[in-house]
């Protein structure tokens, strides 16, 4: 299963998404799909009025104890997706993680 959060961007076309496009609808489909995720692929911005962000989804998963086996980070928000990057390969150190690639 492929988990997708964005708050306006959609999932790419394929099969095996689930997206959200809150962090409520995210912990819901986290937790459904825990077992199985081999790509959660995050934003860090997840609304104006919203009080979580990606980097709050990766602190659940950590918590959790929910490993995927990649994580991927699409955000343009720089210093949000460097923050995220950053917890991702200290605290998934099994997992896959990608993000920085495509803009540096």
């Amino acid at each position: 299963m492929k988990l997708y959060l964005d708050d306006y961007r959609t999932p790419p076309k394929g099969d095996g998404y689930a997206s959200a496009d809150n962090y409520a609808d995210f912990l819901a489909l986290v937790d459904k799909y825990r077992g199985c995720l081999e790509l959660v692929d995050l934003d860090f911005d997840l609304g104006y009025d919203s009080r979580f962000n990606g980097y709050h989804a990766l602190k659940y998963m950590k918590e959790h104890g929910i490993v995927p086996l990649h994580i991927n980070v699409h955000s343009t928000h720089v210093s949000g997706r460097d923050m995220m990057l950053r917890y991702a390969i200290t605290n998934f150190p099994d997992s896959v993680v990608t993000g920085w690639e495509s803009y540096y």
